[in-house]
């Protein structure tokens, strides 16, 4: 009857088996398989446990040694128990045949990292409590950066650089104030205004000379250590528009007539006028008229206004070249006296006219039909080579604010 044949492992044990003149078994060796088989579960089973064993004794060790840095080590007390920090590899007692099987060889047939061998300490891998208590965790802020005492650091980096201007808004042409708030000490200052202009002074004053919205920015070097601080802020500035005041002006007159001048207003963006005059007088028509009674530069100041409460203001000189007589005549014939200026001749006028014989009043009218006809005190008639001054006086619309006029009569043969 055929055995079965035999495989390589059991080829290669007979051969060993013949090699010292033994029979061999298959019986005999299974049960050698068996026992081989118990003592290597056995054996790693027990190194299993010593690994466990030691991560244990790393991870209490590791607690104490940190929860108590500042207190004496063990090992220094007088007395005390010295503690090793090692492992012992376990040995098989079933088979004192067999050889020892060490963890890490166990370790290595399952592809895992070795342990730490018997007698290898522990110290390196956790530090002491001296160790740790020489360690310096606190980091060192120097007594003085630049020119500012520690104790002042962190209430300096609470601070920003700001722009601080005098006003957001304003008219064109009107000069805003800028302030560099929480920049350094004679720093090096770049300001750009956003029309195009630029200052390097600290607190720079600037005259926006348009309208618009502009961003404004600035750069300022710390001459300490040379760090930029950059702010822009947008909107920052609004110029409105300013208006613009100018006028014109022509006189209206006849040559007898008052030198009446007609101000014809040409100013631009505004909404509201003022003009000034000579004697006080104002008016807040957009085009007045004015009369002038006596000669000489007469100035004429127009203000106005728009609705952005920007203002501008124009001065010119009006120049009346002679005093106005209302067209009176300097002279009559002693044959045909009729005396009546010709101003006071038209419509609407009214005066009161006053002839004087010295310091007498001869004559008075308040009628444009009822001239002088050269009576005198006492019924006479005026002669030649007298004179005779006269005063007329033109109200208003209202009777008062009257303008005085005056001049002498010479009667002429």
């Amino acid at each position: 009857m055929n055995r079965n044949p035999l495989d390589k492992f059991e080829q290669g044990i007979q051969e060993a088996y013949n090699n010292y003149e033994l029979p061999y078994s298959s019986s005999e060796w299974s049960q050698v398989s068996r026992r081989i088989l118990r003592k290597r579960l056995f054996t790693s089973l027990a190194l299993w446990g010593s690994a466990a064993a030691v991560i244990t004794v790393v991870g209490v060790s590791g607690y104490f040694v940190l929860s108590n840095q500042k207190e004496t080590p063990i090992a220094s007390t007088p007395n005390s128990v010295e503690i090793v920090n090692s492992v012992q590899t376990p040995i098989g007692s079933e088979d004192d045949s067999l050889k020892k099987t060490s963890l890490n060889e166990l370790l290595q047939d399952f592809n895992r990292p070795s342990l730490p061998t018997a007698n290898t300490q522990l110290t390196n891998i956790i530090p002491n409590s001296q160790d740790l208590t020489s360690l310096n965790l606190t980091p060192e802020i120097p007594e003085v950066i630049g020119t500012v005492p520690a104790s002042d650091i962190l209430e300096i980096n609470k601070k920003s650089l700001l722009i601080e201007p005098s006003v957001r808004s304003a008219c064109a042409g009107a000069e805003v104030n800028f302030n560099a708030k929480n920049s350094p000490k004679n720093g090096s200052y770049l300001w750009n205004f956003g029309d195009g202009s630029f200052s390097n002074q600290e607190n720079p004053a600037h005259v926006y000379k348009s309208a618009g919205i502009f961003d404004v920015s600035l750069s300022v070097t710390d001459p300490n250590n040379g760090q930029i601080s950059t702010i822009a802020m947008r909107d920052l500035i609004t110029i409105n528009p300013k208006p613009e005041a100018d006028f014109e002006w022509t006189y209206t007159n006849s040559p007898a007539g008052e030198p009446t001048a007609k101000f014809v207003n040409t100013s631009v963006n505004a909404n509201t006028f003022v003009w000034k005059f000579s004697d006080n007088k104002t008016s807040t028509e957009i085009s007045p008229s004015v009369i002038y009674n006596a000669k000489g530069k007469q100035a004429v100041i127009l203000e106005v206004h728009n609705s952005y409460g920007c203002a501008d203001e124009q001065v010119k000189i009006v120049q009346v070249n002679a005093d106005f007589n209302l067209g009176a005549e300097s002279s009559v014939s002693a044959y045909d006296i009729s005396f009546m200026p010709e101003a006071l001749k038209k419509d609407g006028n009214k005066f009161k006219l006053t002839v004087y014989d010295g310091e007498n009043i001869v004559f008075e009218s308040n009628s444009k039909t009822k001239p002088w006809k050269g009576e005198t005190k006492g019924g006479k008639k005026a002669i030649a080579g007298q004179k005779f001054p006269w005063i007329v006086l033109i109200y208003g619309e209202n009777g008062t604010d009257a303008r005085y006029y005056s001049g002498t009569l010479t009667i002429v043969p």
